[in-house]
């Protein structure tokens, strides 16, 4: 299972990569606007350049509906084999992905809600289909169903989902229950995954038990 950071606050990706388990990065236009990185970078091209240092792993840019043409352009010099276009998932869109593809890129189709879109997106090859957790349920869907039905259709394909949107720890768990493999995260959620009270009752109780037994090899 391969866990990413949705975020483009360039402080929680760094904190986020050192915690050793996410494997990349995914953004948006919406995440670039409420991380205001126009202050910190001079351009587009200069932040997702800070991205690929700090993180080994994929890195999702999305690309606008209608002219693309300059943002293609101004991340056209980054590592094309790390770097995955998200393309979003309307009739505009295909066009734009075959394009990218033919030019040797990744393509994401994002804001995939049905079974048959993410058919449709796999019919063209591309590499991940991004479903939308919180606001399929927030939208009215039996989410649940829903998501296993387009893994289902996904399943003899090479296009992997790719789960967005996911605001809860049990969102979360039905996504692992249902084997989704690629999830992406915010910063808070990525944080809250790996405390558990028992386990640091457990750890401190193996501390204090360690430290006693070094003790008595000290009294002999």
């Amino acid at each position: 299972m391969d866990f990413y950071i949705d975020s483009a606050k360039m402080e929680e990706i760094e904190n986020a990569i050192s915690f050793g388990y996410i494997q990349g990065v995914t953004t948006n236009p919406t995440l670039l606007k409420q991380a205001e990185i126009w202050k910190e970078f001079k351009s587009l091209n200069e932040f997702y350049s800070k991205i690929m240092k700090v993180c080994d792993g994929e890195v999702f840019a999305q690309l606008p509906s209608q002219n693309y043409e300059n943002v293609l352009r101004e991340l056209k010099n980054l590592d094309d084999s790390r770097l995955v276009f998200k393309v979003p998932a309307i009739p505009g869109g295909i066009k734009t992905a075959i394009r990218l593809m033919d030019m040797g890129y990744s393509v994401c189709a994002t804001a995939v809600y049905t079974s048959s879109q993410a058919a449709m997106w796999s019919s063209i090859d591309v590499d991940y289909v991004a479903i939308y957790v919180n606001r399929m349920e927030k939208r009215g869907f039996n989410t649940k169903e829903n998501i296993a039905s387009i893994l289902n259709v996904l399943s003899n394909s090479r296009t992997k989902v790719l789960a967005a949107s996911v605001k809860t720890v049990e969102q979360l768990s039905y996504l692992m229950d249902l084997k989704v493999e690629h999830i992406t995260l915010g910063y808070e959620l990525i944080r809250a995954i790996p405390k558990c009270d028992f386990s640091v009752e457990d750890a401190k109780t193996f501390d204090d038990d360690m430290e006693e037994v070094m003790e008595k090899f000290g009294e002999r």
